[in-house]
């Protein structure tokens, strides 16, 4: 199933994505000490079904690309009539992703 964040990530090539629908707890045990740093993440810390879903990983709930679609009422960017925006760009530009890969994975998720 193809799992499409609102920006468009591929929520279902993410460990911690991967990791609680194997139900891996010591997956995610081992994420929550590399991702979590000295924040003192815990394994229900990782617990994710994806971007677009309400269980998502603790470092994903403060995401502005997230949460802007979210109070905009879409689930992907590509549905919100300011697509593509300056917030996105510049997620994009952050991680080092190819806009033009994030633009067809939101384009498959329609």
């Amino acid at each position: 199933m193809l799992r499409i964040a609102s920006c468009g990530l591929n929520c279902g090539e993410c460990a911690a994505y991967k990791a609680t629908q194997a139900n891996d707890t010591e997956k995610l045990s081992e994420l929550a000490a590399k991702w979590g740093g000295d924040k003192g993440f815990t394994a229900n810390d990782m617990l994710c079904d994806g971007c677009t879903s309400d269980r998502v990983y603790r470092g994903c709930t403060s995401c502005a690309v997230r949460n802007c679609a979210r109070g905009q009422g879409v689930k992907l960017c590509s549905q919100c009539g300011e697509y593509p925006c300056s917030k996105l760009e510049a997620l994009w530009k952050g991680y080092s992703l190819n806009p033009e890969d994030m633009k067809a994975n939101l384009a498959k998720a329609r």
